[in-house]
């Protein structure tokens, strides 16, 4: 059984036998005659009080086995074996697996302005096919002997085609001259 345990028996069965159990308690003990009568000395049976009281506090707040821990300190400067070369390869195997995962999200940047780039141009090649339908429209029809039509064929002896001149004229008016909404 528990110290404190025991302790807590002997104040319960103090308190209902009202029977000394400590040597103090012994000089305080009343006569036969004052049994009947109310207790004449209470302040010393709380002073036992207090006293067991305390005493179970001492023994529950004093700490019972003490631990015994033999520390080293581990020297991380090693770098040839033991600890201190786990922690560098664990830290370099770190550092690879972050480089590696930044090597990935550049080549998936890499991938994703390839891939803009990629669609400008297939937008930039749609906005020249209709532009080349429209400058074949236009070509139609323009009179080769009106002014537009005069100057439009002097414009023209400065390109591959006639259709790639007309591109870039039409690329270089406003809509509103061309007749355009």
């Amino acid at each position: 059984m528990d110290p404190i345990e025991k302790l807590l028996e002997q104040i319960k069965a103090e308190s209902e036998n009202l029977g000394p159990k400590f040597p103090e308690q012994v000089a305080a003990k009343p006569t036969p005659k004052a049994a009947n009568l109310p207790q004449a000395n209470p302040p010393q049976l709380m002073y036992n009080l207090d006293s067991l009281l305390d005493k179970v506090e001492s023994e529950a707040k004093a700490p019972r086995v003490k631990p015994s821990v033999n520390v080293q300190p581990i020297a991380l400067e090693s770098t040839s074996g033991g600890l201190g070369g786990h922690l560098d390869q664990l830290f370099g195997d770190v550092k690879q697996e972050l480089e590696a995962q930044e090597r990935a999200e550049q080549l998936k940047r890499e991938q994703e302005r390839q891939e803009e780039a990629r669609k400008l141009e297939r937008l930039k090649q749609k906005q020249r096919e209709a532009l080349a339908k429209r400058a074949q429209e236009w070509l139609k029809k323009l009179d080769p002997y009106s002014d537009e039509g005069f100057w439009f064929g002097q414009f023209a002896e400065h390109y591959s085609s006639k259709l790639e001149a007309a591109i870039a004229y039409l690329e270089a008016t406003p809509s509103q001259k061309r007749g355009e909404g």
